[in-house]
Parts: C-alpha cells; sequence; structure tokens
C-alpha cells in the first residue's frame, strides 16, 4: 500500500500454501534453466521439450533441528555465606517447543546435542494443527527436532528465572536454526559486566569457529583466541571478559566451518553489590542497509538516565555512513531530538541513548547508506528485598535483536513460543515504505494481521485479527490475552501486499514482573513441493 492512498484489508492466505506456492515456483524456474543447459552430444544447440512426458517429482522440505539455548548459569566461586552469595537462590528453567500445521510424518522430538532423544511432543500433528511441549525443570541443552512431513512453524524459548543474586533476571532467547553465520549486537565486558559466549553443534563432524569482535573504538583483536573448535554434539563456552576485556559495548561474528552452529552471548552485570540485569544476546539480521528493532519500551526515563534504553549499530564494513532513524510510537512518529541522524564511522559500535521518549512501547528503524547490523537494550525497576544488604533497587536488562524489515510483496510471519508461567504481551509496529523525516508523520493506511494462540495441548486457543496503522505501534497486552486460556506459541501471520509489520513478544514472569526479556519471532520453515520435471533432447 503506497502512502496516500485509501485503507484496505486484505485476507490472510493460510501461511502453509503460501510457502508451499512459492516454494515450487522458484523450483520451477530452476528446473526449466536446468532443462534448457542441456544439450546433446556436446553440440551446444538448443534443446527442444517433448509436450507429453511431464513428471511431478516430489520434493521434501530437509530434516530441520532447532537449537536451544541451556539454562542460565554463573561461574562464581562459593563464598559460604548465602546473604553475600551470588548465587543465593536456585534457577528455574523451563522449555517451550510449539511445532504447527503438520501433515503426514513422524512426530516432532525434543533430543540433546549428540541426538539422544528425551521426548516426544504431544499432539496430533495433523494438518492444520500443532504438537506441543512444556519440560522443566531443563538440565542442559536441547535440541527442537522436526522431520519432513510438512510442517510450517517450529519455535521454542527457554527461560531461566532467578529471583535473587547476581543473575537476577528472566534470562529467555528462542530455540534457534545453526547456522555458518550469527550476528550477536550487545552485552559488555566493563567492569561489573560478564558474558558467556555459548557455541552449539549439533552435527555429526567437527565445526571450526571464526570470532570476530567490534567495540566501541573499533575492530578488538582477539588473537589466536577466534578459532574455536566445536566437537559434534557439544558445545564450547567462552569467557568474553578473557579474551575482550574492557569492553563497554560489544558487536560479534560467528562464522563455521565443517558445520553449522548455534551461538549466542548470556551476559549479566551488577552495579556495586547491586544486580542490574542478566539476558540473552541473540542472533539478529545480517548487515543490511535497513534494520529495525522491535519492544523498546520507555517510562519516560530522562535524556540522561543511565538506565534508560539504548540503540546499538555498527558498520562493520570498511566505509563510513550516516544512518537515519524513524522511532515508531503509539501514536505514530516521534521525533528523536538530536538523533535522527547517526554518523557512522566502520567497525565502531555506535550507541544512541533512547532515553527522553515519552512513556510507550516503539520499534526503532534504521535506514542506513552502508550495511549494519542493530540491537538495543532495556532496563525495567524492581524492588530491593526486605532483608537485602543494600537498600538500592535491582534492575533487569532485556537485549533486543535486530530484525530484517520486511518489503512489500515478501512474507514476513513468524512464531514465538511462550514459556509457562509467564505473562506476555504482543508488540506490532507498521512500517512505512516513505520513512523522510519530513513526510513520515503524513503516512496512511494499514496491514491486518492474523494472531492465533496455539495451546500447550497443540489445539488452537485463540485467534484475534488486530489492525496495525501504518507508522504506528500497537500492543496487545497481558490483561487481554490472560482471559483467552493457556497459551504455548504466538503466530502472526499477515498479507504479502501491504506495508511489512514487525512484532516482538514480551515476557514477564508472573509472580514478579520485573524480571522479562523480549523475543523476535522466529522465521516459518522451509516448504516442500512437486516439482515438474520434463525429458528435454537436443535438437541435432
Amino acid at each position: 500500500m503506497k502512502q496516500g492512498s485509501m485503507k484496505r484489508k486484505k485476507r490472510v492466505v493460510p501461511a502453509g500454501a503460501r510457502r508451499a506456492a512459492a516454494a515450487v515456483g522458484g523450483l520451477l524456474c530452476a528446473m526449466a534453466v536446468a532443462a534448457l543447459a542441456v544439450t546433446d552430444g556436446g553440440t551446444g544447440q538448443a534443446a527442444t521439450p517433448p509436450s507429453d512426458d511431464v513428471r511431478a517429482v516430489p520434493v521434501a522440505a530437509a530434516e530441520t533441528g532447532l537449537v536451544c539455548p541451556m539454562p542460565a548459569e554463573l561461574e562464581q566461586p562459593d563464598v559460604g555465606d548465602d546473604q553475600f552469595s551470588a548465587t543465593p537462590v536456585g534457577t528455574t528453567t523451563s522449555l517451550t517447543g510449539v511445532v504447527l500445521d503438520g501433515a503426514e510424518g513422524e512426530q516432532p522430538s525434543l533430543a540433546r546435542l549428540d541426538g539422544a532423544q528425551t521426548g516426544d511432543l504431544t499432539g496430533p500433528l495433523e494438518t492444520g494443527d500443532a504438537a506441543a511441549v512444556r519440560e522443566g525443570p531443563v538440565s542442559g541443552a536441547r535440541l527442537l527436532r522436526v522431520t519432513p512431513g510438512g510442517a510450517t512453524f517450529a519455535t521454542g524459548t527457554v527461560a531461566s528465572v532467578t529471583t535473587e543474586g547476581d543473575l537476577r533476571g528472566m534470562v529467555a532467547g528462542p530455540c534457534a536454526a545453526p547456522a555458518v553465520e550469527h550476528w550477536l549486537v550487545g552485552g559488555s565486558t566493563a567492569v561489573g559486566s560478564s558474558g558467556r559466549l555459548v557455541l552449539q553443534n549439533p552435527g555429526r563432524t567437527p565445526a571450526t569457529v571464526t570470532l570476530e569482535a567490534w567495540g566501541a573504538s573499533g575492530p578488538v583483536a582477539l588473537g589466536s583466541q577466534s578459532l574455536v573448535v566445536v566437537p559434534p554434539g557439544e558445545q564450547v563456552v567462552t569467557m568474553l571478559e578473557a579474551i575482550a576485556p574492557d569492553q563497554s559495548r560489544l558487536a560479534l561474528r560467528v562464522t563455521a566451518e565443517g558445520g553449522r552452529v548455534g551461538a549466542y552471548v548470556q551476559h549479566h552485570r551488577i552495579e556495586g553489590l547491586v544486580p542490574a540485569g542478566a539476558d540473552l544476546v541473540v542472533g539478529g539480521g545480517a548487515p543490511a542497509r535497513t534494520m529495525a528493532v522491535s519492544g523498546v519500551v520507555s517510562t519516560g526515563e530522562a535524556v540522561d538516565d543511565p538506565h534508560g534504553p539504548h540503540l546499538d549499530l555498527l558498520a562493520p564494513g570498511d566505509r563510513a555512513g550516516t544512518a537515519s532513524l524513524a522511532v515508531l510510537g503509539p501514536d505514530g512518529p516521534v521525533r528523536l531530538r538530536g538523533g535522527e541522524e547517526v554518523a557512522l564511522e566502520p567497525g565502531q559500535v555506535t550507541t544512541l541513548p533512547l532515553g527522553g521518549l515519552p512513556e510507550g512501547t516503539y520499534t526503532v528503524v534504521a535506514d542506513a547508506d552502508v550495511p549494519v547490523v542493530a540491537g538495543a537494550a532495556v532496563d525495567r525497576k524492581g524492588t530491593a528485598a526486605d532483608d537485602a544488604v543494600i537498600d538500592d533497587d535491582p534492575y533487569d536488562r532485556a537485549w533486543l535483536a535486530g530484525q530484517a524489515v520486511p518489503s512489500a510483496g515478501a512474507l514476513a510471519d513468524g512464531a514465538v513460543a511462550v514459556p509457562a508461567d509467564a505473562a506476555y504481551g504482543v508488540t506490532l509496529s507498521g512500517v512505512p515504505e516513505e520513512r523522510d523525516p519530513e513526510q513520515i508523520e503524513d503516512v496512511e493506511g494499514s496491514t491486518e494481521v492474523a494472531l492465533r494462540g496455539i495451546g500447550p495441548d497443540g489445539a488452537e486457543a485463540w485467534t484475534r485479527s488486530v489492525d496495525v496503522p501504518t507508522g504506528q505501534t500497537i500492543e496487545v497486552p497481558w490483561a487481554e490475552l490472560s482471559e483467552l486460556g493457556d497459551t504455548a506459541a504466538v503466530v502472526a501471520e499477515q498479507p504479502a501486499d501491504e506495508p511489512g509489520v514487525v512484532w516482538s513478544v514480551r515476557l514477564a514472569d508472573e509472580a514478579e514482573t520485573s524480571l522479562f526479556s523480549v523475543l523476535a519471532p522466529t522465521a516459518p520453515l522451509a516448504a516442500g513441493g512437486d516439482v515438474s520435471v520434463r525429458r528435454v533432447d537436443a535438437v541435432g
């Protein structure tokens, strides 16, 4: 929908049908090109296909395994006195996994990294249905395995909750597909901060991982520590303060050879003796000229408040650039005083404070003239315990991953698994195609997003249609969602020919809502389908 046009609503086509059509269409094009390239006897002459020799060959989607984070843990010595211990209470960890829209095929399952199965997901996983699992307590890393058979979504979340001590917070992250490249924006190794880089290899061969790091002053020299070998079915933990010390800002690139790996950073920090937040820094979008961060929450902090939200940007190339920012709020675009344009030095992590925004939830869109990666941090204030040694109130921190902005014509569906005993809300923002600061305030139109909740038994628990105005950020709050029943996953589907919507889910512990995390959606699975194959004879 272009700027200034009349608002129009679109029927949301079922996700499985759209993805299958797209996959089959792409494969048909590839097969057609391959067929035209066939010649006889090296003559180089064009080929002519007979019209009656066409076969439909089924092409199944590949087996998928999502690697789940391990439970949060703190590597600290025992001081022998619970009052001064860094871990005075235990950590509770749960895993929620959901696979949707299946067909005939093997039941999805949970396994350890080494492949040993730990259990099946419950539910029939028939077409239009789902299978789900909730496991707790979790004692190690898990692999959510989905066999070919028509599943369109697979999503999982691991959440660790600690109510006191240095690790106080909700440390949550998604089960993600292993890959040969990950970009992690966030974390710190400054005084009081600690980062555990976790590399996971679910494959059957060793993976050689190369690490690159950038800080506020530029690239960080890692020396021999830049190469890590991850054995098959195992994980390797590297303390970032040991290889990249005294970095107030961090961005990492993880690349793997010999196999695909999972990668994330468990970060926590303290201010003196007061907990200041713990969360996972997870992979975000690869370098692009447009990036969005959804779920930035402002409580009306002052511009110079150290606990106000902030945005991190990195141009990892060798060219300087400029990024312009669009801040989409509950009432539309908001001007960020002094922050509409940000100068980017190559290889330096640039931090832009977002304090001074009115109270509300926002999405920040960065448009740059060089490829960038992005992330953000949001703090939430808690209350000191009655028996706390220091009266200062603790904070929790959520690290938000940058997302690619879907353009018109692109599929932008996704799903987020919701842990048990977690309050949650959904944040959605309509991203206008025109984001020039002088014109963005005049955008019109909206996108209709279909939300549905999947219960822990695999059945559809609820559905809801949400009209997302272009240029605005809206929330579906916990107060409304809590009345719809127990939910193990939220799925969003949106029209492919309307302005893009970026979204996220904010989680909070039901008993202590100041412990929170924000998750971006997991993309749909690749679809299989039939491919038409035609015999080709060369013209002699």
